[in-house]
């Protein structure tokens, strides 16, 4: 007993003593215990933007799709210059794009010897493909075969590796009503895909709308959302959902005429990527991305595409200074996914 109380006068000596002798080191103490550890950090959202560039013109395969035409040297370089200027906007806020192409716009930097897509590789931007069927198909291609889809994207995909000097391409966007698209995907060498909607109604289901990535245990024909939705742990292609988005209507907004505008589209963007945030768990991958497409939200002549640039710089940029946003290309947020996969075998990260 006596030893006790001895070995506590001791402690409340000393401690009394190095107070006095030090009057910041119980602030200094309250610090460090109150110092979140690793293990209370918030979890980190991994956002990117998709820059998908149409098929405007005759495609590599003879067939004619959309309402401009890359073959008009002034519409290229318009969509050209618009490309450029907001991934370089982008890319100087720490951020990076997933620049999605295909024919006739590949056929032409080809041509030309355009630099565009191997400056913007270079810089850091991920170079990928997106894949209008019926402009590389014809119509009716949810018939075709899966070889002739195989072999079709693996032309696609030729012209962009060569568009860009990038070997590797690992993600496509497309093909969102073909039920084998993964099949023929994986075929072509494809890995990873994201951006579903229906090109007719231009919606995405709620079944695949979310923030957590997983394998597809097969495509959709645009009513049937059970086999898509499905984890399939031995599934070839990582699908990245675009985020917490409200409703299924999300990718039409950007044009409708009842969103209010630019300004109001990326208020939801806004509100869209902080449900994402709060859902957000830590020890999984988090993801939110959007798409845009060259020309869009160009704004005033005099200060073009200021509404991106005040969505970079008022929400994302506090976001990734806190530490609770981090830039990502698609094919990077794939590689946090089978990072996971390697801890946890099997598992859905959905659940």
């Amino acid at each position: 007993m006596k030893k006790s109380l001895l070995l506590a006068f001791f402690i409340v000596f000393g401690v009394s003593a190095c107070v006095n002798s030090f009057p910041g080191a119980i602030s200094h103490m309250a610090d460090i215990l109150n110092k979140p550890t690793a293990a209370e950090k918030p979890p980190v959202l991994l956002i990117g933007i998709g820059m998908h560039i149409e098929p405007q013109g005759t495609t590599h395969q003879g067939f004619k799709s959309g309402k401009g035409d890359y073959n008009q040297a002034d519409y290229f370089d318009m969509h050209t210059k618009s490309i450029q200027t907001v991934v370089e906007m982008v890319n100087a806020h720490g951020g990076k794009v997933t620049v999605q192409a295909q024919s006739p716009y590949t056929d032409i930097v080809i041509a030309n010897d355009n630099p565009i897509l191997k400056n913007l590789a270079a810089a850091g931007n991920e170079i990928a493909l997106h894949f209008h069927e019926d402009a590389h198909l014809g119509k009716n291609s949810e018939n075709l075969p899966v070889q002739r889809w195989c072999s079709t994207m693996k032309e696609e995909i030729d012209l962009v590796k060569k568009a860009s000097d990038v070997t590797d391409i690992r993600y496509w966007s497309g093909g969102n009503l073909y039920a084998d698209v993964f099949q023929a995907a994986a075929c072509a060498g494809l890995s990873i895909n994201s951006d579903w909607k229906n090109p007719k109604t231009q919606s995405t289901d709620e079944s695949i709308i979310g923030i957590h990535p997983w394998r597809p245990a097969g495509g959709t024909d645009g009513n049937d959302f059970s086999v898509i939705s499905r984890h399939d742990p031995a599934g070839s292609v990582i699908f990245l959902p675009e985020g917490l988005y409200e409703n299924g209507d999300f990718a039409s907004m950007r044009r409708s005429e009842d969103s209010g505008g630019d300004q109001e589209y990326f208020k939801f963007l806004e509100k869209s990527l902080m449900n994402s945030l709060n859902a957000a768990k830590d020890g999984k991958v988090n993801v939110f991305h959007f798409t845009i497409h060259p020309g869009e939200f160009r704004g005033a002549p005099s200060h073009p595409f200021a509404v991106i640039e005040e969505f970079l710089t008022t929400v994302v940029d506090p976001l990734v200074d806190s530490g609770d946003v981090q830039w990502a290309t698609f094919s990077e947020m794939a590689d946090a996914v089978s990072t996971w996969e390697k801890a946890h075998p099997g598992a859905d990260m959905r659940e």
